[in-house]
This record gives C-alpha cells, structure tokens and sequence, in this order.
C-alpha cells in the first residue's frame, strides 16, 4: 500500500465509473466540513490521513499530525485523571487487535501550547477485497469544555458532601411538593435519630417535633419568608428522640419555580442549647454583679480604642460626680475630668499597657477633678483585649473611689512623719526603753552624737551606763513614784565623761508596748556660756553680741518647732532638726575660741609691758640696717599668718638652724633661734635678715615680736569667731526663711548653694574635700526656698554616702537657656537594680530611721515646678545629679 499525497483523500475504492468518483467527492467534502477530526492510520500506526478541523481538536498544525504516529511522545498522551495511559486502552490497539469498531475511548493529550485537551475516540477497521486490514480511521472529539464542567460538578458535590458530613448543623433539602425531605450533617448529634430513621420522617412528622408554643410563630416565619421570597432565620425548641428539647437556629431560603411558586426548601438546623444556656447564666451572672457592684459603690468602664467610644455604668458617672448621666462621656471629657498633675502618670502608665504585649491587667489610682470641688481618689482595674496581631482593641475594668481611703492613709503618713520628724531631727537627744526593761530599745541621731554611741551598741545600752550613780537614783525615785517632769542631772558619754543635763520623763506606748521615753538636752554649752560672761569688758562686749545672736537663733529655733507641723510635708525642718546639734556645735567653736584668746590676751598683758619697754630701748641703740629690718618684720605682721604642717614644720627649722650654723652660730643657739623663727611664721631665713641674728639685743627683739604675734593672732581669733556666728546666724536665717507667695522670683543660685554649705559646714570639714567650679551666672527666676531644700538633699545624701569622708564637687554651669548644677560625690555609686526606684515616694536604702523615703521624690517634684529636668550617673567611685534649671519664667 503506497501513502497518499499529504492531506489528501486516501484511495478506498478500484470502481470505475461516475458514482465511484461522486462518493470520492462527496466524501472528501464531508471530511473538509466536518468540525470532528478524522484521522486515517496504517496498520504500522504511521497517520496517512488528516482532515482540515483536526488542527483545531489536536492543537497542532496538520503537517505535524501527519509526521507523527499514534503513539508519538509528543502528544503526551495520559488517562482523563492524568495517569498513564495503558497500551491495552489506546484504541488503536484494540481495533488492530480485535478489527472491531470501537467507541467513545477518553484520554488526555497536550497541545502546541501546553494546554490540555480531553478527547473521545471512535474508531474503525478498513478492508481491502479479500477482507484484509488495509487501514484504521478514527473520528476525534473535543470533549473537554464537557470533562472540566463535570470535574467541577463533581468537586463541587464532594465537598457539599463533605461539608455536611462534619458539619455541626443539621442540613436539609425539601421537595414541597410531595414532602420529602434529605438530610445530612449533625442528625444524630442534634436529635437522637440515626439518618435513616430521620430520612423517613416526612415535613409534616418533622413540624410536630417544634415545641407546641413555638409551632405557631415558627410557621408564620416560614409562610412570611415565601411569600416574600426572603431568607428566613428563625428560633424554636425541637424535641429529640428521647424526648427532651434543644434549642434550634433554623436559616434558609425557597426556590421558586418560573410561575413563582416555590418548590424547594434549603436550610441548616444549628443547635444553641449551650449558647443559650449560658446566655442565661450570663444574665444571672450580670445581674449579681451589678447588684455587687452597686453594693460595692464600684462603677463599670469599656473603652473601644478603635473607634475612640467610652461607656460608663451609671455607678461610675454617680463616682464621678454626675449622678444624673448628664453627658456623654469621651477620651476627651475623661482626660478633662483627671487632675493636671496625674495625667502624665495616666498617660504613661496606659502607653505601657499597649505597647508591652506581656502584660494584660490595668491598675492606676489618681485623682479627679470632682463637681463638688474637693479632692477625689479614685482607683481603676481593668484588662486589654488584643487582635490576633497584638494591636490593642479595647480595654475594660471596674472604677471605685478610694476617697476615704487615701484621705485616711494621708493622715496617717502625716502623723508618722511628724513624729519621725520630730523623734529624728530634734535637738534634743531621745532615748525610748521598755516599762519594765532595762535595755534600750531605740534612740534618735541626737542621742549618738551626744553619747558617742553608734546604732550597732543598741541591743547593750543600759540606762545605769549613761548616768552617774546619784543621778540614776533620782531618776529611779521619779519612776517609782510615778512622776513626769523635768530634772537636772548629769549624764555619762560612751568615753566616760560626764556633763551637766536636763532630762524629761513620760510613759507613752511606742510600737504597741508600753515604754518610756527620755529627753535628754545638754547643759554644757549653757554652763560655758555662763562661765564667759566674767571675761573683761571687751570680751564681754563682744560676747553679748553672740549672745544675742545665740538668743535669735534660740527664737529662730522655737519659731521653727511650732511650724514644724505646718512644714513636714516638704520635709525642709526634717533636713534644719538633723542640723540643729552641729550648729550648736558650730556656736561653741567659736565661743570656746574667744574665751581661749581671752585667756592668751590675759597672759600676754602681764608680759607685753615690760617687752615692749625693753624693745624700745634696744631698738634705739641699735644699727640702723637692724631697725630697717624689725620694722620690716613688724608691718609684715598684719599679713595672714603661714601656719605649717608638723613635718614642714621640722623642715623649716632644719634648714633655719643650718643655715645659722653655716654663719658661725654655736649648735644651741642656732636650735634656739631656728625654732623662735619658725613660731614667728616667717618662713625661712633669708640672708637679709641675718644681721638681726647678730644684734646684742636678738632675744629681746624675738620675745618682742612673739608677743606681736600673739596679740595680732588672739585678736584675729575673737573677730573670726564673731565672724563665724554672723555668718552661721545669716545662713541659718535664709535657710528658715519660706516664702509662701508661690511666685517666682529673681535669685542667685549661687547664694542658694552657699547657704546650705554654711550649714553644712560641721559636716563638711570632718573628712570631705570641697571643690567648687561656678561658672558668672545672673539671677534667674526660681523658687528659692525650694532650691534650699534641693540642695540640702542632695548635698546630705552625697556625705552619707561617702560616710563624710571623700570629694564633693559642686559646679555650676551656664548653658545657654538652662543653669546646669551638678554634684559629684566620691561615695561607693548607686546600685542600678535600684536606680530606677530612688525617686519613688517612700524608697529608701537608708536603715530605719534615718530616712523617710520623701528626700528625692521632693527634689525630683522642685525641679519638674520649675520646668527643669534631673540626669543621674553612678558608678563605684563617682555618683553626679545634674540638675538643670531654666533661666526664663
């Protein structure tokens, strides 16, 4: 058998005549208009034959169908579900095989383009005259439009089947016409019936299981749904199997056919039994709670972040003093009704809350601006609710005024800080022991620096270790007898020396024991004082004027101890009591100075006339290079005089007394002269003042001049002294000084500094190296007295940290719009677990006792009134607050 010519008609027949060439036509032209591929194969598979719609149904041009064979990889033949395509399937094998007709063969091939194309084959045998296969011809159809909406038909009940197997509702298809219903999903689960024994209830079964008092609205929701064609949703009580009720949520929807009447019913049965019992738990449950919290007097509050909505419950508008709900209440009005100085507190505490997603609970207590105008706590509690992302949605809680509470909890701290105050920072030493004990159970810091004794000693002070023998019987006589009062007695320090006091007794109960108190006040600086008056008249004179000095810091004192407790809340007379013993001390410095000069001024008057008429007798026969150099000596007198260290003193006389010897002076008189010339407070001896050394008159000029040098020295004594009490009594009258105007007004921050280092000044010169670095700096509005209670504190804190012995740097810096004051002490640094809390109202590190917890939280409170800021560095070695003020109003 030879091919035909490409894409032409094969020869089927040898007929010679016209009808056989008008078949030939007419099939040729069937096969040309036909829209089904007609393919023509040898028996060896080759394709001898393609009609023209064979390039729309195979998807490849008909030059390439006729170089390929059936079994061409290139047609990538598959099953319909995409699995090889067995030889025994190929319907080309079969015809070959069976030389059968054979029909509707499916498979799957792919296109010039990729795409799949699904095809039915029918396929037939070709004989020639003696009944031998000549060639196989197939008729190709595109069938894949039609396999594609069956494969989605088929998807599509799969998973209708699918759904309503697992799903939790029951649901059903009704043929309104003869009532049968098919069911699928939770049938079981909802009713008790298997899905057989459910398939056979018909609609009108299916209605007499809705609860009799449903029955009636339940229909009238259907009749009303399919008169309107609307969806219907509605609730009723259905009976199950074993003859309780669930509550059912039946939604649907009626098909209606094109006259507009309804054929068919689709719906989902869901069972809210749970729902609905907890909706009535939750009811029960909402109804004790608004009743608690109305007992409780507690509101409730929501707040919708997102849409920017507050509620309140009627409680909680009755809270804020408006019982009436007379308004409606927004982020706005809530920020206008919290008090100025808690907003900032609101603010970050509710920024925290959002931001941190870890935390989910809500507590803040601030006030309120309340319609009455009194000052109302109130205290909020409450929960965040996040999205799936984290982002807050809303917050919810309960509000309660907590007035009464904070009130109560005001006084209270008020009283314990007056008597902490007062028990602490007294001047008079305070010393507390149980009724029937005979140890001490606390005393105050007046007592330790009275008595020498450091808290360590408490658990072994006993009340006959600080008494002498007569003055712990008189003091037992008073107990026995049960009297109060006040008694002179004398008092016995840790060192064993005893000083003259005045002691007050008074049974009082101190941390729910009974106790007894003692106030002990120290007679030595009055019985001093007493002494001092009989100096002479000069010294007296100036003696009555510290007196009365010593009288106006006594009424300054006084005035102090009646305002204290109009003063303990900002704590600046708890930082004047703890001042009050070195003051004192710091007055009798002074005294104990002028009475000692006075002394020396006695002595040298004994001595002074007979020196200086033996001087002015020497000086007149003596040289005139010699009288150059006494008078020299004489007007340097006025000067400050050098004084030296012991070691430069040794130096000094050393290289004096070898330089003398180097002049010819024997080893004696060169000791003598070295030494007599150091006390002078010359200094070295220079070689212009050697031929003084050799003068026949050389002792009665030194003696001369030492009396010069102590009279200028005791002189220069009294009138430092007196200058010390001035300064002490100045500073001491601004530090007392409050201005209670509440403005601010022009001040030097320096003065402010100044006044706190002059009383301060006991405490600074124990050990402590003072540097000071201040910048030119003009007066600035401030609040001066305030400031006085910053520096107090911060200047305090820096000592005991460095136990009064290290390096205190003060510095005051301009910085343009701001005044930057910076302490830097040397003490061991601030531990940084700490760090953040040593601003919190009431933290100290300090024991009990010593520190009320208000120091910091005061100065951080001045500062903020100022508009400034605070900046802490610490570490081993060097702490430094910064604070910075500005200059402006």
């Amino acid at each position: 058998m030879q091919s035909s010519e490409e894409g032409s008609l094969p020869n089927f027949s040898t007929s010679v005549g016209n009808q056989t060439y008008v078949e030939t036509d007419l099939l040729k032209t069937i096969m040309d208009v036909s829209s089904t591929a007609i393919v023509l194969l040898n028996p060896q598979g080759h394709i001898l034959y393609a009609n023209p719609a064979s390039e729309s149904v195979l998807g490849i041009k008909l030059k390439d169908i006729l170089s390929r064979t059936y079994d061409a990889p290139q047609w990538k033949n598959t099953s319909l579900d995409g699995g090889p395509w067995r030889d025994e399937d190929q319907p080309f094998n079969i015809v070959l095989k069976t030389k059968q007709a054979v029909t509707d063969i499916r498979h799957a091939i792919e296109d010039s383009l990729g795409v799949k194309k699904y095809l039915s084959i029918n396929g037939s045998p070709v004989f020639d005259e003696v009944g031998e296969l000549r060639s196989l011809v197939f008729l190709i159809t595109d069938i894949t439009e039609n396999v594609l909406k069956q494969k989605a038909l088929e998807d599509s009940e799969s998973k209708y089947r699918s759904i309503t197997e697992l799903s939790l509702s029951m649901v059903y298809d009704l043929d309104i016409e003869n009532g049968v219903n098919h069911w699928a999903g939770a049938i079981f689960e909802i009713t008790g019936f298997t899905k057989e024994e459910y398939e056979a209830i018909g609609f009108e079964a299916w209605m007499i299981l809705i609860h009799p008092d449903d029955k009636v609205k339940t229909i009238q929701q259907f009749d009303e749904a399919m008169a309107n064609k609307t969806k219907f949703s509605c609730f009723y009580r259905y009976r199950t199997k074993h003859g309780g009720y669930v509550h059912i949520e039946d939604n649907g929807i009626f098909l209606y056919d094109k006259t507009g009447k309804a054929y068919r019913m689709f719906g989902a049965m869901i069972d809210r039994t749970k729902q609905m019992n907890a909706n009535i738990a939750l009811k029960e449950s909402e109804s004790r709670l608004v009743m608690a919290l109305d007992a409780a007097k507690m509101g409730i509050w929501s707040w919708d972040i997102k849409a920017k909505s507050i509620y309140w419950s009627p409680q909680t508008y009755s809270i804020y003093g408006f019982p009436g709900q007379n308004f409606e209440v927004t982020e706005e009005k809530f920020l206008e009704l919290t008090h100025k100085d808690d907003l900032e507190l609101l603010a970050k505490e509710t920024k925290l809350l959002m931001e941190d997603l870890n935390r989910t609970d809500y507590r803040l207590r601030n006030r309120i601006n309340h319609p009455d105008g009194k000052l109302h706590w109130v205290e909020a509690l409450g929960e965040i609710t996040r999205s799936d992302d984290g982002n807050p949605i809303k917050m919810q809680g309960t509000v309660l005024d907590i007035t009464e509470m904070k009130l109560s909890e005001e006084a209270l701290r008020i009283s314990d800080e007056r008597f902490e105050a007062f028990y602490q920072f007294s001047t008079e030493a305070f010393l507390i022991f149980d009724e029937n004990g005979l140890k001490a159970k606390d005393y105050n810091y007046a007592f330790q620096k009275l008595f020498g004794y450091e808290l360590e000693d408490n658990s072994q002070l006993k009340i006959r270790n600080l008494l002498s023998t007569s003055s712990l019987r008189k003091i037992r006589e008073m107990l026995k007898a049960n009297q109060t009062g006040s008694v002179e007695i004398v008092c016995r320090k840790k060192n064993g020396d005893f000083f003259p006091a005045l002691v007050s007794i008074k049974r009082f109960l101190y941390k729910n024991n009974n106790s007894i108190a003692y106030s002990i006040f120290d007679l030595s600086p009055l019985k001093e004082v007493e002494e001092l008056r009989q100096i002479n008249s000069e010294i007296r004179e100036k003696n009555k004027l510290i007196e009365k000095q010593k009288i106006e810091l006594e009424m300054a004192f006084e005035n102090l101890k009646r305002t204290q407790e109009q003063l303990v809340q900002s704590e600046k007379l708890a930082a004047l009591g703890q001042l009050i013993a070195g003051i004192a001390h710091e007055i009798n410095n002074p005294i104990g100075a002028v009475k000692a000069s006075n002394q020396n001024m006695m002595d040298w008057q004994k001595r002074y006339g007979i020196a200086s008429q033996l001087f002015r007798e020497a000086i007149l026969n003596v040289p005139r290079e010699e009288q150059v150099i006494l008078k020299t000596i004489l007007s340097n007198l006025d000067q400050p005089i050098e004084f030296y260290t012991g070691k430069e003193e040794r130096q000094r006389k050393k290289k004096n007394k070898e330089i003398l010897i180097q002049n010819g002076f024997k080893s004696v008189e060169a000791d003598e002269f070295a030494e007599a010339w150091v006390e002078l407070g010359i200094g070295e001896l220079e070689e212009k003042y050697l031929p003084l050394f050799r003068s026949h008159y050389l002792r009665v000029f030194l003696d001369y001049l030492a009396l010069e040098i102590q009279f200028r020295r005791n002189t220069r004594s009294i009138q430092l002294a007196v200058d010390r009490v001035s300064k002490i009594m100045y500073a001491l009258k601004n530090f007392s000084h409050f201005d209670s105007t509440g403005k601010k007004i022009k001040a030097s921050i320096q003065d402010t500094i100044e006044t706190v280092l002059t009383i301060y000044q006991n405490q600074l010169k124990r050990g402590i190296t003072l540097i000071k670095n201040y910048d030119e700096i003009e007066p600035i509005h401030c609040y001066p007295d305030d400031l006085l209670h910053v520096w107090t504190n911060l200047i305090y804190n820096s000592l005991q940290a460095m136990s009064f012995t290290g390096k205190l740097i003060i510095t005051m810096k301009d910085c343009g719009e701001d005044v930057m004051i910076s302490l830097q002490d040397s003490g061991p640094g601030i531990d940084p677990n700490i760090r953040a809390k040593i601003f919190e109202p009431f933290f100290t590190t300090k024991p009990p006792g010593e520190g009320s917890g208000l120091g910091l939280d005061i100065v951080n409170k001045i500062v903020k009134r100022h508009g400034g800021r605070i900046d802490l560095s610490s570490k081993p070695g060097e702490t430094i607050f910064s604070i910075y003020l500005p200059k402006g109003n």
